[in-house]
């Protein structure tokens, strides 16, 4: 069922996709193609934003900064998995891989490796600055339009 705090949530948190995915790419190589990079982080912000953050909006502020949290990790998550996967599915369309047992392990390390390369200041700070205001103002939201 929509409403306005899952509304709320989903805009907020495809925002703080977005600017923590402007943040990470000068931490990648010079003339790596980031066309799409900033709209797919924010759109697994947008569905969190509204899936994790607005479903659970208007159980108080302490939940607020949690769930807001929550939501963060989920977005810096499932970015790291999607974009570890698309690696290792380019590599197999390469034929790298002589099973799959291997691939899997490849986008293992590549996830450990992604996830190594985004440890700075910036994008962990948009990640949790971002979490807790988004929560915040998710949960005033919900309170506004009960």
């Amino acid at each position: 069922m929509p409403t306005g705090s899952k509304l709320v949530g989903a805009v907020l948190f495809f925002a703080v996709g977005w600017y923590a995915a402007l943040q990470v790419i000068p931490t990648f190589p010079e003339g790596t193609s980031m066309r799409f990079f900033p709209l797919t982080i924010a759109l697994i912000g947008l569905v969190n934003g509204w899936m994790v953050m607005g479903a659970r909006a208007g159980d108080g502020m302490r939940a607020a900064v949690a769930n807001g949290l929550r939501t963060s990790l989920q977005i810096a998550f499932f970015g790291l998995l999607l974009f570890s996967l698309r690696q290792m599915f380019l590599r197999s369309a390469d034929l790298r891989y002589s099973g799959f047992g291997e691939a899997i392990g490849d986008a293992m390390s590549q996830f450990i490796e992604y996830f190594v390369q985004s440890m700075t200041i910036e994008i962990w700070g948009v990640l949790f600055v971002g979490g807790i205001v988004g929560g915040l103002l998710t949960e005033w939201a919900a309170r506004a339009w009960r």
